[in-house]
């Protein structure tokens, strides 16, 4: 028996049905074990058997180390799934290519039936390649590197600027589908090993990014946040590619599987859902009520150095000023990035302050040698639509503030950018609670 992650040989329908449908199936059990461990109850509407792991994102109150480990749970039977199909596909004798569409969630339920319900097939016998006159194994690799390059360049453009979405589709499918087309183009003439291809797809995605800042279409920052995603995937489609080659299978195996990018993108733009999530954090002000809603109200610029990330690019909060009195009034808010419009729905002079996003501010300024980067998912994809500001006055005159905040979230998978978000989020918080304190505390000192 091979191990269920390679890709290399044959597995008989019997064996596959058991092997896919198990994995498929312990993802449920693993959420069953996760909501256990944490005390955060199953919902078990029919997405959950769709999509298991996804409950997590349900919980508001899931940490960022549930989220991490059903991400990378659901990435190893992602992994599993494609290397079992594409055995499969060898023993019944049909295209390979159906190992791309095992890893789409939700298709590959309708996969799975369909391999299962194959029988073996004794496939033609090959012709031995003849190596004589063939190219060199470094214009092989060169020729996996530039057909690697080339499929990111496009994939990334029919995702971002003709269907708009930034899914599964871009981070997981794509970089499957141009690690299997590197390697297979490295390895259609010699097996140069796995070692050897493993490096050559990385190199693809290196480059492949790189060319996504010179054309322009991405910025350095976002690339450099999807790299650990898209590199995990491109190596497991690495290793699908390299199997294709060596099988002396043909090169349809794998550019077949390129008809799976626009139909993941299509399918993403049609049923797009986003995400919401909330936070709240707490901070103590040695100041009264009074003090701290001035503060709240007219908060002065904020001195303190953001965090890396952010002085890279990332959007972060400078100063905020409510214009007027009372529910109706606006609040500009002033980012890295532009200038926030928002209108007061909760006015209690000393105790609280709530207002929506009426303009949000991109997300991100792109890290970039060109001044306009064609990234539409800098505005609208990760938006703030709500926040408040509870003032509790403590038994010893200081001041206890509540901060809570309403966020969207229209990036897949949830399960990779959501702990980015939330990080982000509590972040831009605890600057600005920060810079209210001292702002209260200076005022009380100075006698204001």
């Amino acid at each position: 028996m091979q191990s269920i992650f390679a890709f290399e040989g044959k597995i008989r329908p019997l064996p596959y049905a058991l092997w896919s449908i198990a994995v498929f199936f312990s993802q449920h059990l693993v959420v069953r074990a996760m909501s256990a461990a944490s005390t955060l109850s199953p919902n078990t509407d029919w997405w959950f058997y769709l999509v298991p792991l996804r409950w997590a994102v349900a919980h508001h109150r899931a940490s960022d180390v549930i989220l991490i480990t059903a991400l990378a749970y659901g990435l190893v039977a992602a992994w599993v799934l494609a290397a079992l199909a594409f055995r499969r596909a060898a023993d019944a004798n049909i295209n390979g290519s159906v190992a791309a569409f095992a890893i789409v969630p939700i298709v590959q339920i309708a996969v799975i039936l369909f391999l299962c319900c194959l029988p073996s097939r004794v496939a033609a016998r090959s012709p031995v390649a003849d190596n004589v006159g063939a190219p060199s194994l470094a214009w092989a690799a060169a020729q996996g590197v530039v057909a690697g390059v080339a499929a990111t360049l496009l994939a990334v453009a029919i995702s971002t600027l003709v269907f708009r979405v930034y899914g599964f589709g871009l981070f997981v499918a794509s970089p499957f589908v141009i690690g299997a087309m590197t390697a297979y183009f490295a390895n259609r003439k010699q097996d140069i090993g796995g070692a050897q291809t493993a490096l050559l797809v990385l190199g693809a995605t290196g480059l492949g990014g790189l060319g996504l800042i010179v054309v322009p279409l991405e910025g350095l920052v976002c690339i450099i946040m999807a790299s650990p995603l898209a590199v995990l995937a491109a190596l497991v489609g690495g290793a699908l590619g390299r199997a294709v080659a060596v099988a002396r299978r043909s090169a349809k195996e794998t550019l077949a599987s390129l008809a799976l990018l626009p139909l993941v993108f299509a399918a993403e733009n049609v049923l797009e859902t986003a995400t919401r999530f909330d936070t709240d954090q707490t901070i103590e002000i040695h100041a009264p009520p009074e003090a701290v809603w001035r503060s709240i109200v007219h908060m002065e610029s904020i001195e303190e150095a953001p965090a890396l990330p952010f002085r890279l690019g990332v959007a972060y909060p400078l100063r905020g000023e409510v214009i007027g009195e009372g529910v109706g009034a606006l609040r500009r808010g002033e980012f890295s990035t532009g200038t926030a419009i928002e209108r007061v729905t909760e006015w209690i002079p000393n105790q609280k302050l709530a207002f929506v996003v009426s303009k949000d501010v991109p997300a991100m300024r792109e890290l970039s040698p060109y001044q306009h980067v064609h990234a539409p998912h800098v505005v609208g994809y990760f938006r703030t639509t709500y926040t408040s500001f509870e003032l509790l006055r403590r038994s010893d005159g200081h001041t206890q503030v509540v901060e809570r905040t309403s966020h969207e979230l229209r990036l897949e998978p949830v399960l990779y950018w959501l702990p980015m978000a939330r990080w982000v989020v509590n972040e831009n918080n605890a600057r600005v609670l920060a810079q209210i304190r001292r702002q209260a505390e200076r005022s009380v000192q100075a006698g204001n």
